[in-house]
């Protein structure tokens, strides 16, 4: 996650060094985004069958090699093809989200599985949201060190020292994982073959609906992490904030703090009082509006920026906290659904959902961004009309909820 999401707070302004002019910005920012969940797209069902096949500790180990090697690669990014193609590649050699959760479901039960599935968003928080503040606060080094001429390669390739200090992260995973994690299916099932179980046996009701409901929160989720540091970065011609890259990173790194308190604090004691099902139900009801009041920022933009920082972290925090959440139960949801034996490929499937509905938000999202910020329209077809658009496709989880067998989720 962070190889993923470190860029968010500089990539609008890497989009702009390549020559691309402002109006088009968020097409391409959705595009890059949107390159490396069509690797995973592609390859998370795979990876899943491997794991079963194979053990789930190589596939780790794969991910994260991989992920230390690109995300180097990325910091050499001098043109657009160069950064979609590096991040493709990135997310087809990627199958550590699946499998992580099949993992952290296989060694924990029903009395432990809140906490250990609350500790997920919180490695999500650090990579999700301390990356990008990581992004943000290291991007173009020689703003800050003089001693950086135009000859070195951190002024040629401005993009690689957060590149070079987050693949450090993945790198440190590998380690961690090679010398402490122990295989899982290896333990409960001697016959490592994959079985060939008919699909209806494998992929119940239950699971359908709660990988389409996971397909829709990454949808929503990505859509809108997309379009936030894009609101933040868009100059005030056009609604935006006018924040510079160092400004969204810090913006990112207070949210984090509180995120991976909410998380670890919160979560498991709002558990406790409710099921799973009507807690994620409930969420879902404040989703859409969460949502919608990131926009709002715009309408604000003629504060000053201490109370725009203010409101910047007030909003994502909200949002944030409501999609881990969601995610948290989703995933509790989708393995609850299931026979253990088959959660590889089950995580798989899932996943390779969550990593379309992760393809089309960015990509929507900066599509119907660079549309509003130049159409000269008022409301609701101005800067808010994004934002719209992923409350109103959040709120139909509200209506697939209902399909859910509910009495199979505690």
């Amino acid at each position: 996650m962070s190889s993923l999401m470190y860029v968010t707070p500089f990539l609008p302004f890497m989009i702009r060094s390549f020559g691309i002019n402002e109006e088009d910005v968020g097409r391409y920012s959705g595009l890059i985004l949107s390159s490396f969940m069509l690797g995973q797209f592609i390859s998370n069902y795979i990876w899943g069958l491997i794991s079963e096949k194979c053990g789930i500790k190589p596939v780790l180990l794969i991910g994260l090699l991989s992920s230390f090697i690109f995300t180097i690669i990325f910091g050499f990014s001098s043109n657009i093809i160069w950064a979609i193609i590096t991040r493709l590649l990135h997310g087809l050699f990627s199958g550590n989200l699946g499998v992580t959760k099949t993992y952290l479901y296989l060694i924990t039960d029903k009395s432990n599985q809140v906490k250990a599935f609350a500790m997920y968003p919180v490695g999500m928080c650090i990579g999700a949201i301390f990356s990008p503040a990581i992004g943000g606060l290291l991007e173009t080094p020689s703003k800050y060190w003089d001693n950086i001429g135009e000859n070195h390669i951190f002024d040629i390739y401005p993009y690689l020292l957060p590149s070079i200090v987050i693949s450090i992260l993945p790198l440190f995973g590998f380690i961690i994982c090679y010398f402490n994690i122990e295989e899982v299916y290896k333990k409960e099932e001697e016959n490592s073959e994959i079985e060939i179980i008919p699909f209806k046996q494998i992929f119940n009701k239950n699971v359908i609906i709660t990988s389409i409901l996971y397909f829709n929160i990454r949808l929503s989720l990505m859509g809108s992490d997309n379009l936030f540091p894009l609101l933040l970065a868009t100059s005030k011609n056009y609604k935006g904030l006018n924040f510079n890259s160092t400004s969204i990173g810090i913006i990112f790194m207070i949210s984090a703090i509180f995120l991976m308190l909410f998380s670890i604090i919160v979560i498991p004691k709002i558990k406790t009082k409710y099921s799973t099902y009507n807690l994620f139900l409930t969420v879902q009801i404040f989703n859409p509006f969460t949502l919608f009041m990131i926009s709002l920022l715009s309408d604000m933009n003629k504060l000053t920026n201490i109370v725009l920082y203010i409101f910047s972290c007030l909003f994502f925090i909200l949002k944030g906290s409501t999609a881990t959440i969601s995610i948290i139960l989703i995933n509790l949801m989708i393995n609850n659904s299931a026979e253990k034996k088959y959660l590889g490929r089950i995580n798989g499937f899932s996943q390779s959902l969550a990593a379309l509905g992760s393809i089309i938000g960015p990509l929507l999202s900066g599509l119907i961004y660079s549309w509003s910020i130049s159409n000269n329209q008022k409301f609701p077809f101005d800067i808010h009309f994004a934002f719209i658009i992923f409350s109103l496709a959040s709120v139909t989880n509200i209506f697939i909820c209902l399909l859910l067998e509910k009495n199979k989720f505690n």
